[in-house]
């Protein structure tokens, strides 16, 4: 009785000894299942970080061009030019390449609203590979800043 107990107990550690050696080099294969998919996931998060910075920089540089042209389309005829050049020199302080290329456009109705469109192809792609080409676009304006004395019946 305490042998085949013995015994017993014997042929239950062999038969889980043998169970852990099938189960060999399943991590290797897990991982090789699982890192494409996790590598992808940070890339991913890379290139989401990148479009987002530089999308803050297109707004913000078309919220200095829309400044200037908020304040100048009642008073200059040559206000869209100033406002696409304050767009421009904004975007070149920040010393940053994260659009390829910048374009500004100034547009609207200087007697009303005025819009400054800053946009250009994201300067760096982690997708580069499979031509994932993206076009970073931010749009600011407003209304025209104008004194409006009583002596013009309304006018600028």
């Amino acid at each position: 009785m305490v042998l085949s107990s013995a015994m017993m107990l014997f042929q239950g550690i062999r038969s889980r000894l043998r169970a852990a050696r099938s189960d060999r080099g399943s991590n290797v294969v897990e991982l090789a299942v699982l890192a494409p998919a996790l590598l992808m996931l940070c890339m991913l998060i890379l290139q989401f970080g990148l479009w987002f910075n530089a999308r803050q920089a297109a707004l913000a540089s078309a919220q200095a061009g829309a400044l200037v042209a908020r304040e100048e389309a009642a008073t200059n005829s040559q206000w869209a030019g100033d406002a696409q050049a304050a767009a421009t020199r904004y975007y070149t302080r920040l010393n940053t390449r994260l659009l390829g290329g910048l374009t500004a456009q100034a547009s609207g109705n200087p007697l009303n609203n005025v819009y400054v469109t800053v946009s250009g192809p994201l300067g760096y792609s982690v997708f580069g590979f499979f031509g994932l080409n993206l076009t970073i676009s931010a749009t600011a304006g407003g209304p025209v800043e104008c004194f409006r004395p009583s002596t013009r019946n309304g006018n600028c």
